[in-house]
Formats: structure tokens, sequence, C-alpha cells
């Protein structure tokens, strides 16, 4: 199951890096709420793109062998802990209600965080000795 993980996470960080380096204005217009962060920034997209692309790197990797390749998953999870930090935080500095940006966040962003964070776990985690 952990293997599947990994691909699913894969597919997504890379997809994602990918489209946010080719095409960054389209990406900003298409995912939603983006367009409500701030005017659109060409060199930040790319950037953000070029770390999810790493973190698909490190999923990969993990698919490939989890134990051996723990520290590639660790810094995954550590971009993807801290970017959905910023998630969780940032709604509550401005005005109104936080719910609503909260709730559309969790399939794009805490989900797969929180699927890297026990990916990096389980990596990490003592193998039992029989």
């Amino acid at each position: 199951m952990t293997r599947w993980i990994a691909i699913g996470l894969t597919i997504i960080f890379i997809g994602n890096g990918l489209f946010m380096l080719a095409a960054p204005y389209p990406w900003y217009l298409t995912i939603p709420g983006v367009i409500q962060t701030g005017p659109f920034n060409d060199h930040f997209v790319r950037d953000v793109g070029a770390t999810y692309l790493a973190c698909g790197v490190g999923t990969l990797l993990g698919a490939l062998d989890l134990r051996r390749h723990a520290g590639a998953v660790a810094v995954a999870a550590t971009f993807q802990g801290a970017h959905a930090l910023i998630h969780l935080i940032t709604p509550f500095c401005g005005g109104g209600p936080p719910w609503p940006l909260l709730a559309r966040d969790v399939p794009g962003v805490f989900l797969p965080t929180v699927l890297t964070i026990w990916l990096a776990v389980v990596a990490f985690r003592p193998v039992k000795e029989s």
C-alpha cells in the first residue's frame, strides 16, 4: 500500500510541478483560490513548481525503495508540511471566516501533506526483528 501511495503522490507532485514550470499563468488561473493570494508572479510560481518537482522525485524514490530513500521522502514531507502550515495560518490573518478557505485546501494541500508525512514516518520506522 505504501508503494501505491508514493506513486500517487509522485504523479500529483510531478504533474503539478511540471504544470507550474511549463505554464505558470494558466496554472495561476486554473487552481482554485490561487488568484485570491495576490497578483501573478511568474518567477514565484516557477520556484514553487521546481519544489513540487523535487517533492515528486523524493516520493518516486520512496516508491522504488522506501527505507533506502527515507531521507528523500522526509525532504518532500518537510516542504509539504511547511506549505500546509502556511495554508493553515494564512486564512486567520485576513478578514472573513477562514473555514471555506481551509476546506478548499483539503484535497490539494492537506491530504497530500498528511500522506507524505505518513510515508516519511513509515520509512523511518524500525524494522521488527522476528
